[in-house]
């Protein structure tokens, strides 16, 4: 595990760079019990990206992953490939009128946080490259959880920005967050289209180089 440690810190790092998640948990964060939302938000979105990377990391195992084909450097590509397709949803994508509604409950906030992951394709198509290098590294079992769980770990770090900001500076933190969101709102597009942008180069010099 720890070879491929350094690796799956940098592709967190990347996978958390998510505009519209990190907007929509402001969002709850802005109404009331904002904590509390916060909290059951990342309770939702967690165990989802988590749940995920375990279901990923057998499939690629089953798939034959890691193994003395080709197959990992096919692997690669398609999700290079997959990268550029995402940045033309990016900017195919409408952007949704704000809600006004002033409360809401912690179960719904929770429900909201596992659906905003779900959808969330630009940080689950790098998430998956980091679950492709764990299971091309062949590693026992328990490096295995513990691979996912790190990747999962720092791909979070986005979300506990605002959380943060809000523990440490609670009288300052609703105009802090709001800025934060409309600035995101402007430039969420660029942002995302950039990280997947790098990714998909990477990945396809990647894949090429497997052969």
């Amino acid at each position: 595990m720890s070879d491929i440690a350094p690796r799956l810190v940098m592709i967190g790092l990347g996978a958390a760079v998510s505009p519209v998640a990190v907007m929509v948990l402001i969002s709850l964060m802005l109404r009331k019990h904002a904590l509390r939302n916060a909290l059951f938000f990342l309770l939702g979105f967690t165990p989802t990206l988590l749940a995920l990377g375990y279901v990923f990391v057998y499939l690629l195992h089953v798939g034959g992953s890691g193994g003395k084909s080709d197959i990992d450097g096919y692997i690669d590509i398609a999700l290079g490939v997959i990268c550029l397709l995402a940045i033309i949803l990016v900017y195919a994508k409408k952007p949704k009128e704000k809600k006004t509604e002033e409360d809401i409950s912690a179960s719904r906030a929770g429900l909201i946080g596992c659906l905003t992951m779900l959808a969330n394709y630009s940080t689950l198509i790098i998430f998956v490259s980091g679950i492709h290098v764990i299971s091309a590294a062949k590693l026992p079992l328990l490096e295995d959880v513990l691979s996912v769980a790190l990747l999962t770990l720092v791909t979070l770090w986005t979300l506990l920005v605002p959380v943060g900001i809000y523990v440490v500076a609670p009288s300052k933190a609703e105009k802090m967050l709001a800025a934060l969101r409309d600035w995101l709102s402007k430039h969420n597009k660029e942002i995302s289209a950039a990280i997947l942008l790098v990714f998909a180069v990477l990945l396809i010099i990647k894949g090429i180089r497997e052969f």
